[in-house]
């Protein structure tokens, strides 16, 4: 399946970061804004968030620690958050996101989303009563 077209920003590196979710775009410089696949547009600014939260690690190499609460995160584990989410008017853009471990994410009742297992128990556990 094709991925979508977008209209996304480009700062002031040439990459990408903004996803416009409406026509704004038009309210922008034609050398700030670029048509890409919504596919390669999330994956740019993934990157970018990810690297935003790296650092050196004094033995050499990078680290990179969630952005709430400092535990250390992999590219392959971390998630990526909408501060303000997209169905309340929020963007995929590097204002709007960050990168969390899993916990911080969804993985307790107080985490950004919730424990989403635990709500999925307790939806099921009222229905069944």
């Amino acid at each position: 399946m094709k991925s979508k077209l977008v209209h996304v920003e480009l700062d002031d590196s040439g990459l990408p970061c903004r996803i416009f979710r409406d026509r704004s775009w038009r309210n922008f410089p034609e050398d700030h804004i670029a048509i890409m696949t919504k596919a390669d547009a999330v994956k740019a600014i993934r990157e970018r968030v990810y690297e935003r939260c790296g650092g050196d690690s004094p033995a050499g190499g990078e680290l990179h620690e969630c952005e709430r609460c400092g535990r250390y995160i992999r590219w392959d584990s971390f998630e990526m958050n909408e501060k303000i989410p997209k169905g309340s008017g929020g963007e995929v853009s590097l204002s709007n996101c960050e990168a969390l471990c899993h916990d911080c994410h969804q993985g307790h009742p107080d985490s950004a989303h919730g424990n989403r297992r635990w709500q999925s128990a307790k939806i099921k556990s009222e229905e069944g009563h």
